[in-house]
């Protein structure tokens, strides 16, 4: 696979060895991989080893975030949930509308945490989502004390060019890709779907993709997935709320999942 990389209008080529990557015992030696690389250094050293316990491989959905939050996946390896096993408000939000199509956040068994807590299993009438980031560290505090840093352009482009996401996909093979958010949006694009031209605002690219009635496709190895830009489930984000009741984006959903 070659994917292009744009960074600062600068662009580089490299392609990829990865082929039929499609076991536990990958993402298994791909986390590892992750929790080792500590290659930007204003990015916090701290983060937890992923439960592979956790993760469902007959997934059919990746969610695709920012980079690690400070008190979740980064201290339990459980994407979403804290440490004494309780849900974060990210996590709560999402899963309203993951519900609205079968796909759950929990985890398909139950994950015994170091802290004793317990995470329950899901609903058996649910799938088990993926999610990942675009930067796989914790940025650490804004100086200002206002909410986390984002990842800096080149903090962006290292992780990238690791292809810890590319690889990721490629292992699970998801029938959709979900970028949650603005930012997820634009970097997801830039660095995998390529120059193709996309409205600024995400509230009008899903419009977009509504109207259409189809969802961008991407290429990873051999394996192609839909790609679908949401609303970040923020509880200050009162977009993400509106979009529950976007009926024909659930209907797109529900049948590319059949």
């Amino acid at each position: 696979m070659e994917v292009v990389y744009k960074i600062d209008n600068r662009t580089e080529h490299h392609n990829s060895g990865i082929t039929d990557m499609n076991s536990d015992k990958d993402l298994s030696y791909l986390y590892k991989e992750i929790h080792q690389c500590h290659i930007c250094p204003n990015m916090d050293c701290e983060k937890a080893l992923r439960k592979i316990e956790a993760v469902d491989m007959k997934t059919d959905v990746f969610i695709v975030s920012q980079s690690l939050a400070e008190n979740q996946l980064r201290r339990t390896g459980v994407n979403f949930f804290a440490d004494d096993g309780s849900l974060g408000s990210t996590g709560v939000n999402l899963e309203k509308f993951l519900n609205l199509f079968e796909r759950t956040v929990y985890p398909p068994e139950d994950i015994v945490m170091e802290s004793g807590a317990r995470i329950e299993r899901r609903n058996t009438s649910h799938i088990s989502v993926y999610n990942s980031e675009i930067a796989q560290c914790f940025p650490g505090k804004r100086k200002d004390g206002k909410g986390d840093r984002k990842p800096s352009a080149k903090e962006i482009y290292n992780c990238m060019t690791q292809e810890f996401l590319s690889r990721e996909i490629q292992i699970l093979k998801p029938a959709i890709v979900i970028l949650m958010g603005r930012i997820s949006r634009n970097i997801f694009f830039r660095f995998f779907v390529g120059n193709k031209m996309f409205p600024n605002s995400l509230a009008d690219h899903i419009v977009q993709i509504v109207g259409k009635g189809e969802m961008p496709t991407c290429l990873f190895g051999d394996h192609r997935c839909c790609i679908l830009p949401i609303q970040h489930a923020s509880g200050a984000n009162p977009s993400f709320s509106k979009m529950l009741l976007n009926q024909k984006l659930i209907e797109i959903i529900r049948k590319e999942l059949q």
